[in-house]
């Protein structure tokens, strides 16, 4: 049975099913009718969302609540005992009702729904809202209430861009017309974002333009060009243009290869608006390991006006082992359409898991455990610099500088990785000619121990144990990886650190030439963090540096790499240094290792601000000039991160300092007990001046400061303070997500920012009521400096959590501290 296009979109983007599969042949063969269940929704916690208060006015709630035009009724309700009315007698200006915010993810799906009662003229629209940490408003979609009298629901849908850290829903009467309207039982529904991304899917990467990079344009029917405005855009600045001007040939924008396993289920789904003509179609295609198509799913675009959704499901065939996004202009076709907001969907995204290991630590980086905040700023705490005192001289924190200008080790860098061995620490980290090696009794004084020579003729990516190693056993102690002229990523492997060879038995990773690898104990897993470039680079553009990912069980056989983090056009609008030669500024992502933290991993992000270009498409980006900075995203699954504070984690030192340009960092952060405090340590390099600067290029204009020397420093932090929730005087609250925790022991990382300064933590059913004996006035506050381990919490004389409740939450109330994290052991 086949479905037609026009009604497939009409079903929520999970249960969409595709028209007909179009094979390698051109044969059309109908697709399975059964949609694949793309991971279980959620309800998000809206506060009062049914307006159960009785003060007049909707508590958690803001809009125009001083006017009269905002008022709480007991008549008539749909539900419960009360509603909330919004009376409108303006031709000219709305009125507006604004629910409070909710933390969300990038690319989480959310559903608003809300059941309204018109009970006198035409207004009545429901919004979605998306706000950055800063406060403005990113985007936002809408729906219109139908004409029927009596209840009626009212639901949009949208998509968290990636710049987003809250969403709102807001009841708005109309700004022309006039109405009384009454709502109801507003809700809010969450799909967790999934787990296969389109690359630039949205169209925001400047590197090409105005070429869409990422993707491949075949045009002899006209041109695909990206659109620089935000008037053309869904959302975000940019969206693609496809003109056609001939009825006898097309135009393709055809996607990098994604992977996908035989036998899942994919929804593809692009947001489309014609402009003129009768052109338009989405194909989703599956491709074998030559890249041949197997199958193809299309959907057109119909001849409504104004933006629409078009959207197909396919299931990958045998041999599959990738697919590939198609936007299309048929060859009969001419006209002009608009492309947006490609994203994808798969019978292998996951719901929300409210599992909490024991002693999992959940740090206040990211929002995967987060529902809500309220009152509270998201405060970045950069490390302390903490050096070598003999190297005071070089700069803040330097405890290793190069050797003579010239030498085999004149600019030590730390791409590359510090392990604990007894009785101190060795780090391996990158020369100008291949991998070097220091040792260290403190981690603060580093020696080369009279080695004049590298270990490997190679740069290393980071250097991991293997985890079945054991003292004079035939496995080697120590892996790493490192990039060849090949654009492949190939294994080494070390008895003691010092000698390495190439394993016969490993499978290379495509990719070239950065690659951050580090151990992930939770999943018994190597991870991947790497650059990845096109299997057929140099022979085609390079596109953006991005980071993928691939993981491995043995360090032999790898996963194939899939897209995990990007920069986005608000990491663009973020950057101070201006741009040379009439480049506008943008940002790419340089490398990222990502490191198993308690509850989730932390991403050090090397934000590369590029100010000028000399080959944005063809040739070597590695003449690319500008400064880099590390910042700190989370994730729990290493493809979806969340960044709401995007603050220097490092901060770099002033013009002329050691680490005033190009900053990289360690695979490893180091958590360790000095004088009875824990204190985590990262290991971190920079050269003085700009990426691929040399003098003249400043003579030239196209950089300020010239490359300069390389050394590598230490930061440090009382452990798990990176990030904290920050009230002032005033309280503000942080409410979790449901956990299900396997400890019943509450601990907080909490810090007073005076004698008045305290922390109070409620606890919660899934609901969000408060549990009977864990409530605000059984809470003992915490008033201490709770560094790690953490304050234990305390309700009375209870001093662990309820165990019958089934997943709880979390309130925490701050009142002039900054609560950093909590763990449950």
């Amino acid at each position: 049975m086949l479905v037609s296009p026009r009604s497939a979109r009409r079903i929520p983007a999970a249960l969409l099913l595709s028209t007909a599969v179009i094979g390698a042949a051109g044969v059309i063969a109908p697709v399975p009718s059964t949609a694949a269940v793309m991971g279980a929704d959620t309800v998000r916690l809206l506060a009062n969302a049914g307006f159960e208060s009785d003060a007049g006015k909707p508590e958690s709630w803001s809009g125009d609540l001083t006017s009269g035009a905002v008022t709480i009724v007991d008549s008539p309700v749909r539900s419960g005992r009360y509603a909330a009315r919004l009376v409108d007698t303006s031709s000219a200006s709305g009125v507006s009702l604004r629910s409070a915010p909710v933390a969300v993810l990038p690319g989480e799906g959310l559903t608003a729904s809300v059941w309204l009662n018109r009970t006198s003229g035409s207004g009545g629209w429901l919004y979605l809202e998306f706000w950055r940490a800063d406060g403005t408003r990113t985007s936002a979609f809408s729906s219109p209430a139908g004409g029927m009298s009596g209840w009626q629901q009212v639901s949009i849908q949208g998509v968290t861009p990636d710049d987003a850290v809250t969403a709102t829903v807001l009841a708005y009467s109309s700004f022309a017309d006039t109405a009384t309207t009454v709502w109801d039982d507003v809700e809010l529904v969450s799909r967790a974002p999934g787990q296969r991304r389109v690359p630039d899917a949205g169209f925001e990467e400047p590197r090409e333009n105005p070429k869409p990079t990422e993707w491949s344009v075949y045009a002899p029917g006209g041109s695909a060009t990206v659109a620089n405005t935000t008037a053309a855009a869904r959302t975000g600045v940019r969206a693609l243009e496809m003109v056609d001007t001939s009825s006898s040939a097309e135009v393709s924008a055809l996607s990098r290869a994604v992977p996908v396993s035989v036998g899942e289920t994919v929804t593809v789904s692009a947001w489309a608006k014609r402009i003129s003509g009768t052109t338009g179609t989405l194909y989703l295609e599956f491709r074998d390991a030559g890249g041949v198509r197997l199958a193809a799913v299309t959907d057109d675009v119909d001849g409504v006006s104004g933006w629409q959704q078009l959207g197909v499901t396919g299931t990958a065939p045998a041999k599959t082992t990738t697919l590939t996004v198609r936007l299309y202009s048929r060859q009969s076709s001419t006209g002009t359409t608009m492309w947006d907001d490609v994203s994808l969907q798969s019978s292998t995204d996951r719901a929300y898991d409210p599992t909490l290991a024991p002693d999992a630590v959940v740090l206040a980086v990211g929002d995967q455990r987060i529902e809500s905040y309220s009152g509270v700023s998201r405060v970045m705490h950069p490390g302390t610099k903490d050096g070598d005192p003999a190297q005071a001289g070089v700069g803040a924190g330097v405890v290793l500088t190069g050797t003579a200008a010239g030498t085999w080790d004149a600019n030590p860098r730390i791409s590359g990785s510090v392990l604990r061995e007894a009785p101190g620490y060795r780090m391996w980290y990158t020369t100008s000619s291949g991998t070097g090696l220091a040792t260290s009794v403190d981690g603060r004084v580093w020696s080369r121990d009279g080695r004049t020579t590298t270990v490997t003729a190679n740069g290393n990516g980071g250097v991991v144990r293997n985890p079945t190693w054991t003292p004079g056993g035939p496995q080697p102690q120590y892996f790493t990886s490192r990039s060849t002229s090949d654009f492949r990523y190939h294994a080494l492997q070390s008895a003691d650190g010092v000698s390495w060879t190439a394993p016969t038995d490993s499978i290379p990773i495509n990719g070239w030439d950065v690659v951050n690898v580090t151990w992930d104990p939770a999943t018994q897993r190597f991870v991947a963090m790497l650059k990845y470039y096109p299997v057929s680079y140099p022979s085609t553009p390079t596109g953006p540096r991005t980071v993928w990912v691939s993981t491995s069980a043995d360090y032999k056989t790898w996963t194939a790499p899939q897209p995990a983090f990007a920069a986005d056009h608000f990491d663009n609008e973020l950057i101070t240094d201006a741009g040379t030669q009439g480049v506008t500024p943008w940002s790419e992502i340089y490398g990222m290792p990502a490191i198993r933290y308690g509850d989730q991993y932390l991403g050090l992000p090397w934000v590369f601000d590029i100010i000028n270009s000399p080959n944005p498409v063809r040739g070597d980006p590695g003449f690319d000039k500008g400064r880099q900075k590390i910042q700190l995203a989370a994730s729990r699954d290493l493809v979806n991160w969340s960044r709401p504070n995007r603050d220097e984690l490092v901060a770099r030192g002033p013009e002329g300092s050691w680490d005033w340009g190009f900053n990289l960092t360690s695979t490893t952060m180091q958590t360790v007990t000095v004088g009875g405090q824990q204190q985590t340590w990262l290991y971190y390099s920079s050269f003085s001046g700009e990426h691929s600067c040399l003098a003249a290029n400043v003579a030239a204009g196209d950089c300020r400061v010239a490359y300069g020397r390389s050394n590598i420093g230490r930061v440090i932090w009382p452990a798990d303070r990176f990030v904290s929730f920050r009230a002032a005087n005033d309280a503000g609250t942080v409410t979790t997500r449901p956990l299900a925790p396997a400890g019943n022991r509450l601990t907080v990382n909490f810090e007073p920012g005076g004698p008045d300064g305290s922390l109070i933590v409620e606890v919660l059913d899934r609901s969000g009521n408060p549990i009977p004996g864990y409530g605000t006035s059984d809470a003992t506050p915490v008033t201490t400096d709770s560094l790690a381990p953490g304050a234990i919490v305390h309700w009375g004389d209870k001093a662990t959590l309820p165990t019958d409740v089934g997943p709880l939450r979390l309130r925490f109330t701050v009142t002039n501290g900054d609560l950093y994290a909590f763990t449950v052991n």
